[in-house]
């Protein structure tokens, strides 16, 4: 009998678990269904169609992978972490960190200010001038011994793009199978990925096509894409699908926004401001971003979204609000001075509204920010650089900036997709070693941070690149000092430009002897004094090996790390010129000598007019 009760009691409670069970899941969908209708009927943008539509088209193959991707991400959180998942995923983006890096046998200790611990990221510019794997494998380790906790992927047409958007790829571009093994390449040094994808400004790479003139938001410069026709979100969202495809795993994806310049002046614009009732260019901003942000959000609810911060700083909070901008996307603040605090961010008032969103990050520099065509990194500018935003933040974490997560240190390859190569990746290694081990204990809690007076800094970074001297940390000493032999990858680069001040100084000496001597006119007109050519000759023979030597050595070295177009282009902004006019001379003199024999009478040049073309006479 009692088992008989007991056995009615257990199916009873059976039943009245399944029942609640039944009842709350109703609940639960239904609620949803209900928040779903809701939002429906609230305003949006007018590009949620497109959202919509977009998704839909999409939907089928999303769905397929959404299977693949989650095994896989859940393989790699069980290989990775090692720990269990269910604790993880409840608790907050800052614990996960600190829980992943007690998994890191490679993990350097965390970055604090204060005590709140930031990530530290490395951004790679790899626009034109992207390395091999190669490099990366050597170079991942490094920085992860050094102190990052992430990378930020700036690939531009460097990325494998197809489809609608398949003619925008450079044609040394990363393979699928690159980025892949790049992502793997991170992992595997416990780095986390950040892609940064420009979706506004800067889409000089996308908009130089002619197929793209009419997406452009000014016709004339194809540096801004335009929201006023909605041929623009096709592409974008195309863009944006095919980086997610390749990054399934990312939390954090940078969607750029920074120097947009044009609003509003595409044709289609006055149609598209009388059915959306937008006036101003920060809202036209705004609108144009909440669309990209949503488009993102619904694609992967998980994703944390950043931008630019220098055009996001304008809106006023009406338009944050109404756009609702806090809940989609979180400010990166940029500043590569020596006092950054000089910046609108800095402010008290500027400074408490980006304390509002959920995250916040900045971007200091290690190279790429003194000027378009640097080719020496000024390691202590990029130094003081760093020290300032730790000064700042030491101030605004307790007080104003409790949102602060990471600091990203930017090494940028052009001021844009038109402009010249800047400072070279591996010719800067030795100023990011500097900008990474500020952020670093004992070096960031020292009284003098200076970047000369702290010799165990100086002997920190010479030992880490196995240099056989101290670095030089001006392009000053680049000048007037014979540089160091280092053991870092890309060191014979850094090698072969540190030895180009004293080499074009031993050519400067003898071109200053030619000069007197052999001038433009004795080469127009084939005029020349033969004893006076030949001491030029013996001033020019020792230093014309010397030149070629570099181009074969500099080459040689920038082969090893890029595709041969990346040294010919280097060559062809800063060092050629010069070479040929050097060499043109040269060669000029050398046959003058043997083959004048006889002179023409004076005057010369044996006319009235000045010759205003550059076509040689000879």
């Amino acid at each position: 009998m009692f088992p008989i009760r007991r056995f009615g009691t257990f199916m009873s409670r059976i039943s009245l678990t399944v029942l609640l069970l039944s009842a709350s899941l109703f609940f639960i969908f239904g609620f949803k269904k209900y928040l779903s209708q809701t939002d429906s009927q609230q305003y949006v943008p007018a590009g949620r169609n497109l959202i919509k539509k977009h998704i839909h088209e999409h939907h089928d193959h999303d769905h397929d992978q959404h299977d693949v991707i989650q095994q896989s991400q859940s393989i790699i959180r069980q290989e990775v972490v090692k720990l269990n998942i269910d604790p993880i995923e409840s608790i907050s983006t800052l614990e996960k960190r600190r829980l992943l890096q007690q998994n890191d046998s490679s993990a350097t200790e965390a970055t604090k200010i204060g005590q709140k611990t930031i990530a530290v990221y490395v951004h790679f510019d790899l626009k034109g001038a992207a390395p091999k794997l190669s490099y990366f494998e050597q170079l991942f380790p490094l920085i992860r011994k050094w102190g990052a906790t992430g990378v930020c992927m700036e690939y531009e047409d460097m990325f494998p793009f197809d489809g609608i958007v398949s003619n925008i790829t450079h044609k040394q571009a990363y393979t699928k199978n690159d980025i892949e093994n790049i992502n793997k390449l991170a992992k595997e040094n416990h780095l986390e990925v950040m892609p940064l994808l420009q979706t506004y400004g800067h889409l000089e790479f996308l908009l130089k096509l002619e197929e793209f003139i009419d997406v452009r938001e000014n016709p004339r410069y194809p540096q801004v894409i335009t929201p006023c026709t909605n041929k623009t979100y096709p592409i974008l969202f195309a863009m944006i699908d095919q980086y997610l495809s390749l990054h399934p795993d990312i939390r954090l994806f940078h969607i750029g926004h920074d120097e947009v310049y044009y609003f509003l002046t595409h044709p289609s614009c006055a149609e598209f401001q009388r059915v959306t009732g937008i006036r101003s260019q920060y809202d036209l901003f705004a609108y144009h971003l909440s669309i990209i942000a949503k488009y993102i959000q619904k694609k992967n609810p998980n994703i944390r979204l950043f931008i630019w911060h220098d055009v996001l700083q304008n809106l006023n909070m009406e338009m944050i609000h109404k756009y609702k901008l806090i809940d989609l996307i979180n400010p990166v603040l940029w500043s590569y001075r020596e006092d950054m605090t000089v910046e609108g961010f800095a402010s008290s008032s500027q400074a408490a509204l980006f304390g509002q969103y959920k995250s916040l990050w900045g971007a200091s520099a290690y190279k790429g920010s003194t000027n378009e065509i640097a080719t020496t990194s000024d390691v202590r500018h990029h130094y003081e650089n760093q020290v300032s935003w730790i000064k700042q933040l030491k101030l605004y974490i307790p007080t104003t900036w409790a949102n602060f997560d990471g600091i990203m240190i930017t090494g940028w390859s052009r001021y844009d997709h038109f402009l010249s190569l800047c400072e070279l990746l591996p010719y800067s290694i030795p100023s990011l070693a500097f900008s990474l081990a500020a952020w670093r204990e004992p070096f960031k809690s020292l009284p003098k941070m200076d970047i000369y007076e702290n010799k165990e800094l100086q002997k920190y970074v010479q030992n880490e690149l196995q240099c056989s001297s101290a670095i030089h940390l001006t392009a000053q000493e680049h000048a007037i000092k014979q540089g160091p032999k280092c053991k870092f990858p890309g060191s014979k680069i850094y090698e072969a430009l540190m030895s180009l001040p004293s080499l074009w100084a031993k050519v400067d000496e003898a071109e200053f002897f030619v000069d007197k001597y052999v001038t433009d006119l004795h080469i127009k007109f084939n005029y020349i004094h033969v004893k006076r050519g030949e001491e030029c000759l013996d001033k020019l023979n020792p230093v014309v090996p010397l030149l070629k030597q570099f181009i074969d050595s500099f080459r040689k070295s920038m082969d090893e790390v890029f595709p041969p177009q990346v040294a010919i282009e280097w060559l062809e902004t800063y060092f050629m010129k010069s070479y040929r006019s050097v060499i043109h001379r040269y060669e000029f003199i050398k046959r003058a000598v043997k083959e004048q024999k006889a002179w023409l009478p004076r005057p010369i040049p044996d006319n009235d007019t000045l010759e205003m073309n550059t076509k040689n006479k000879r």
